[in-house]
């Protein structure tokens, strides 16, 4: 009867074995555990197993020494006795042939009796061994062929095991049928255990499931368990000499040549790939590496807990990773991209290969317009696959600050700069991607370089990015515009009156109302008063600055279809579908406070909705507006713990509202510091911690605050100081 078999992926890490060293065969109480590595032998197992049996190491060898002696000395005597009978039978025949007649002796019959002996031995020898039982048969194979020999042993000592013991055998799914394990050993235990489990790679589990059923093994199971973040510390032992190689090759495709340990190690499966295809000579079988790499990135995923992943195309090393000291290897590589960087720039699509591109090739290329190239794909992958975190980790590490063009003293020791040497196209791109990461100074340095390619294009960007900076009187002055006369509305036009409409509602400057209002019509005469397609971002904009304006009103209802349909404009990215989220949360607030904070469902409905926006802001590293999105949720929180107590809730005021704090602190932007540090005041009273720090920052701040702020704070303070937990503040107005 065969073992039950059961074949488990997800849980090598499981294994016991500790080193190369350690022992193949161990068992505890009532398991068995097989752990196999490439430098296993035959004999090794054997000794492991002969001593988990109770007989000693010495006397294994010992009777292996014997053996071997034995069959030593039984192949001689049977070759002498071959070479007697010969010789003997070759004296005869002489002299029959050649001394005829003669006289026959003692000797001659002697002789005679000999040769006839072995000559009816070899006769009979085929009947002997296919007798009763053919038991002369196997012993005299057990003489003469090794793995019988090993079998019969390796039967024995299995079989003094009690067969109720389960057994546990990893790491054997990559080897070949001819294998030891799989030819002599996998056979006895199967024949023997009632148990035997099978822990293997995910991708191979169909290929061992038919390799036992070629066992005659009829009850399998495959248990397929998903991988934890489990710490796998001897995941080297399990590799195979393709999957050495190709983990080599993996860290040379990360952003471990950076040699900043602060910084996840971000893997490029591209770079990786396209090495595997030709940095290594295919022609030699041992680096055939033109197959196999999908399942071996799956294997670091699913079982040997290598990789992590936390957005799309960032995939990371894990912490337990031990990285190889691989100095030659990427020297070697980095003199083959030097002279491959234009069929990489066509081949790789994922910032994280053109970074690790850079930087291979950065010192080593004499044409700095092929290091620009690649720096250009960089600034283009970036913004294409929204990864805005990475402009903050790695972008200024390569490149430094932006010159101010207007200082005379920066722009001379500037003149070598990469932001002199990057398209008109990749610094517009750039402004963007700084905006969202929360640098707005140094885009705000682009724009005043561009300034005097399009005044009317960057008068626009730079009154954004002074909006962003919390400096309205800036931003509202910075803006310039000289109508065209062209019916079709461009881009410039449409972004003038979007963001002319926005400042304003922004602010809540009621002697302004009217002036945003007219260019909210205008800019809705522009988008609709053609047949042609609007540019999605136009409607959104559009939308949402519509939706404020109706909060503006406190027409909230209104304000949350108009955030409907910005949900509803397709083609766009999880930071303005973020945003949204965000907004319409903000409206879901005010609807409870228009409701005298008696309806629980609207604030959480609102808190429900903030979730999702910071989850989707978070998702494309914006540090742009977070601050925003982490304050309104912690409003949000605030005013639902007006009416109900929850210690939990507070504690986590504080933490988005440290957050946002920090985040602003760090941006150099006042944009809602006040609202930010009145929150964090509430929240800590709740929680009875001192908040004297926040407090004098907030006394600080508050003439700086616009009226519009300066009443949200209030509102919000007044609630808490009528429930007695915050304490009277002189200078605020209550």
């Amino acid at each position: 009867m065969k073992a039950n078999c059961n074949i488990v992926s997800g849980e090598l890490y499981t294994n016991k074995r500790e080193k190369e060293s350690s022992k193949i065969v161990k068992k505890d109480s009532n398991l068995i555990e097989i752990v196999y590595t490439d430098i296993d032998t035959l004999e090794t197992f054997e000794c492991d197993l002969n001593e988990l049996c109770g007989n000693s190491s010495f006397l294994y060898i010992f009777k292996k020494q014997i053996s071997t002696y034995f069959l030593s000395i039984i192949s001689v005597v049977v070759i002498l006795f071959a070479l007697i009978s010969s010789s003997l039978y070759e004296d005869i025949m002489k002299k029959i042939i050649f001394e005829s007649p003669f006289d026959w002796s003692l000797n001659d019959t002697v002789s005679m009796f000999f040769v006839l002996l072995f000559f009816l031995g070899l006769v009979l020898m085929p009947s002997i061994l296919d007798g009763e039982g053919s038991e002369f048969k196997q012993i005299l194979k057990s003489w003469v062929n090794k793995d019988v020999r090993i079998l019969k042993r390796l039967k024995t000592s299995i079989n003094s095991l009690d067969k109720k013991n389960k057994v546990n055998i990893y790491n054997i799914d990559l080897l070949d049928d001819n294998h030891w394990m799989w030819r002599l050993i996998v056979p006895i235990l199967l024949n023997h255990f009632l148990e035997v489990n099978f822990y293997v790679r995910s991708d191979l589990k169909k290929k061992v499931e038919k390799r036992l059923k070629s066992f005659s093994c009829l009850n399998i199971n495959l248990i397929a368990k998903k991988q934890n973040d489990i710490y796998f510390k001897n995941y080297e032992l399990f590799f195979s000499q393709k999957e050495d190689i190709l983990f080599t090759l993996l860290q040379l495709s990360s952003t471990n040549i950076f040699n900043n340990k602060e910084k996840l190690e971000y893997v490029s499966l591209e770079l990786f790939e396209y090495c595997g295809r030709n940095f290594y000579d295919t022609k030699n079988e041992k680096n055939q590496l033109i197959s196999g790499f999908q399942n071996f990135v799956n294997r670091c995923f699913c079982d040997f807990n290598l990789l992590g992943q936390h957005k799309s195309n960032q995939i990371f090393f894990q912490k337990n990773v031990k990285l190889k000291d691989l100095e030659d290897e990427k020297r070697r590589l980095s003199f083959y991209l030097r002279n491959h960087i234009e069929e990489c720039l066509s081949y790789f699509d994922n910032p994280i290969s053109l970074l690790v591109l850079y930087h291979y090739v950065k010192d080593i290329v004499l044409d700095e317009k092929r290091k620009i190239a690649i720096l250009e794909s960089l600034i283009e992958s970036i913004g294409k696959k929204q990864q805005y975190d990475l402009i903050n980790n790695y972008w200024f590490d390569i490149s430094g600050e932006m010159f101010d063009s207007s200082d005379l003293n920066s722009f001379i020791t500037s003149k070598s700069s990469i932001y002199r040497k990057l398209s008109i196209n990749t610094l517009n791109l750039l402004i963007s991607l700084f905006e969202r990461n929360g640098k707005f100074e140094q885009a705000l340095l682009i724009a005043r370089y561009l300034f005097e390619i399009n005044p009317n294009k960057y008068s626009i960007d730079i009154s954004s990015l002074y909006e962003r900076l919390g400096e309205y009187d800036n931003a509202y002055n910075a803006l310039s515009f000289k109508v065209t006369n062209e019916a079709k509305p461009n881009d410039v036009e449409v972004r003038f009156y979007q963001r002319k409409s926005w400042i304003i509602v922004s602010q809540r400057k009621e002697n302004k109302k009217d002036e945003g209002l007219f260019a909210l019509n205008s800019l809705n005469k522009l988008l609709f008063s053609h047949q042609k397609f609007n540019e999605p971002s136009w409607l959104w904009h559009y939308y949402n600055i519509k939706a404020n304006y109706d909060e503006w009103n406190e027409d909230y209802d209104l304000a949350i279809k108009n955030y409907m349909k910005c949900l509803s404009v397709p083609a766009l990215g999880a930071f303005e579908y973020g945003a949204t989220f965000i907004n319409m949360s903000i409206a879901y607030r005010f609807k409870f406070i228009e409701d005298k904070r008696t309806y629980l469902s609207s604030i959480d409905k609102a808190i429900e909705l903030g979730d999702i926006g910071i989850k989707l802001k978070e998702s494309v590293g914006d540090r742009d507006e977070m601050p925003i999105v982490l304050h309104n949720q912690a409003l949000n929180i605030l005013y639902k713990l007006s009416i109900e107590d929850n210690i939990n809730l507070a504690k986590k005021v504080i933490e988005l509202a440290s957050k946002a704090f920090d985040i602003l602190i760090d941006n150099k932007s006042k944009k809602r510091l006040g609202m930010v540090l009145i929150e964090l005041i509430i929240a800590k009273n709740i929680v009875k911690i001192e908040s004297n720090i926040e407090t004098e920052l907030l006394k600080d701040h508050w003439q700086n605050m616009d009226e519009y702020e300066q009443k949200q704070a209030i509102n919000i303070f007044n609630i808490y100081y009528e429930k007695r937990v915050v304490s009277y503040l002189n200078w605020l107005e209550i």
